[in-house]
């Protein structure tokens, strides 16, 4: 009897990692209405991005299981300067989630597909967490398609051995288990989800029923336990660039949440010393996503740098 219902539980389970609803993208965001909402036609499906203001061109790319919200305190800031470009990373978001191994590779190559398409021949890119990884390896694998890069609480070349926040140590400890991790994706409540947003933020009083509930609903598009989990099982292959890291020769801004629970300080410092032509701030009271917390502070530094 026991058995028969650890058989269905287990079937119930599969049954809604297989499940989710259907991607529909917005014809614009609540939170912005004024962005303008556009679609970009790579060789591994459709991506959504966001884009406003003139002049010079910047990409903002989001995190691990990150959308272009994220960057919502960014928008009025530098938009009026500076032509942004804010797209949904290929399975996150509200672009597709093709059943394809989410490797390093696809995301810069991903993004080097967008920049042809948008016809970006050359930006400044901004990147937090898993964004800037992909910022700081597009920048070694296309040199000539960079001008400076913004590394907010990025990862770092080895960055399974660096996470310390206990949400995402779980996962990467279980990600090449079979089923398991995209049974915890699939099965991520609400209050699962507020736990783990509380330990990017230090203030936990920004992480509001909204902001939740936002994050939520992106989550329970189908196909996203596939990426999320493919995507984890993937990332200590971002060794690869650690050796080139000393060449990378861009104007590079590093910026780190203090009080980040996700990469500790130590990691910018790290980074910091690898990249030598960066610069580091520590932005004090903040946790990993240090724009969204701080984000003044943060664009003020942001503006600062680009305008040299």
């Amino acid at each position: 009897m026991r058995s028969s219902r650890l058989a269905l539980c287990v079937a119930l389970a599969v049954l809604q990692v297989g499940c989710g609803r259907p991607l529909i993208r917005p014809t614009a965001f609540e939170w912005n209405p004024a962005l303008e909402l556009k679609t970009a036609q790579i060789k591994e499906g459709t991506l959504l991005y966001a884009v406003i203001g003139e002049g010079a061109p910047i990409l903002l790319l989001h995190g691990f299981g990150g959308q272009i919200w994220v960057w919502e305190k960014q928008v009025g800031s530098l938009s009026r300067q500076y032509r942004l470009y804010i797209p949904d990373l290929l399975g996150n978001g509200y672009s597709d989630r093709p059943k394809v191994e989410y490797t390093p590779a696809l995301f810069i190559d991903s993004i080097r597909q967008f920049m042809d398409l948008a016809g970006i021949k050359r930006a400044s890119l901004i990147g937090n967490s898993m964004g800037g990884g992909i910022a700081w390896a597009f920048a070694l694998r296309h040199p000539d398609r960079v001008e400076k890069l913004i590394l907010i609480d990025s990862i770092p070349p080895d960055v399974v051995p660096e996470i310390r926040n206990p949400s995402f140590r779980w996962f990467f400890a279980i990600r090449n288990l079979p089923l398991l991790p995209q049974l915890g994706v699939a099965l991520h409540t609400r209050g699962m989800l507020r736990a783990t947003l509380m330990e990017m933020v230090f203030d936990d009083r920004l992480i509001t029923d909204a902001v939740v509930e936002r994050q939520y609903q992106i989550g329970r598009i189908a196909g996203t336990a596939w990426v999320v989990t493919s995507t984890a099982r993937h990332a200590e292959e971002v060794k690869q660039y650690a050796g080139a890291l000393g060449a990378l020769v861009k104007p590079t801004l590093i910026i780190w949440g203090e009080q980040d629970e996700v990469f500790p300080v130590s990691v910018g410092k790290t980074l910091h010393t690898l990249i030598k032509s960066s610069e580091l701030l520590v932005i004090k009271g903040s946790g990993h996503m240090s724009m969204w917390e701080h984000p003044d502070e943060t664009n003020q530094a942001i503006l600062e740098f680009l305008g040299r």
